[in-house]
This record gives structure tokens, sequence and C-alpha cells, in this order.
């Protein structure tokens, strides 16, 4: 298995409502919360909450699934994405706090590959 989902975030403008709102849908305290991001546990999937405050447009849905790449294969699987077409929205991958790539599929779609462990 080359990756897995690890988390699907929203990006919001309202991170107390949305807490609240997800909260009571899960019956659950969130697992993190801060004023620009929360997430709850639901099995072994993370939902997390971004708050929106670098002026994206936000229409339609704003998801953005997170694929976990294995240790040593995050230059081919972005090469790859590419190639596909996809473009890059925001090159984390240098920065320890993010070891994370956005990109976005040539529909517009936002995606993120992560090298995860890091943060686990």
């Amino acid at each position: 298995m080359l990756m897995r989902v690890r988390s699907n975030y929203f990006k919001i403008t309202d991170m107390q409502a949305e807490v609240a709102f997800w909260g009571s849908l899960l019956q659950a305290e969130p697992t993190k919360s801060s004023s620009h991001w929360s997430e709850f546990t639901v099995g072994s999937t993370r939902i997390g909450f971004l708050l929106n405050d670098f002026g994206d447009k936000l229409e339609g849905c704003s998801s953005v699934p997170v694929l976990e790449v294995d240790d040593g294969t995050m230059e081919a699987t972005v090469a790859r994405a590419k190639a596909a077409g996809a473009s890059v929205v925001l090159d984390g991958l240098a920065n320890p706090k993010m070891s994370s790539i956005v990109l976005a599929t040539p529909g517009g779609h936002e995606f993120e590959l992560c090298n995860c462990k890091a943060h686990s």
C-alpha cells in the first residue's frame, strides 16, 4: 500500500459553530481544539476543521482529504500527481510543522499529501 486516508478536513469560517455542530452530531468532544484547528476522531479517521483566516473564497465543498504516503515515496507521489495535472497550492514539505504539500486536481479540488509520521 502506498498511502491511506489519514484524515479529512473542512475549511471553515466559524470554528465555534462547527465544533458545536459536530460535537452535537457525533456526541463527542473534539480530540484537538484551538482557534485555528480542531478535530474529532471517528473510528480510525480524523475529521478536522481549519479556520479560513487566509482569505480563500469558499465555494461548494471545502473538504480536503489528507493522504499519508509511505516513507520514501513522497517525491514520486508528487511527481505522479503533477503528471496527472495537479497544481501546487501550498508546498510545506520543507516545513517540519507541516511536512506536507497541498495540491489541486485539474477540476480545482484540493488534496494533501503528507509525511504524517512526523505528527503521530
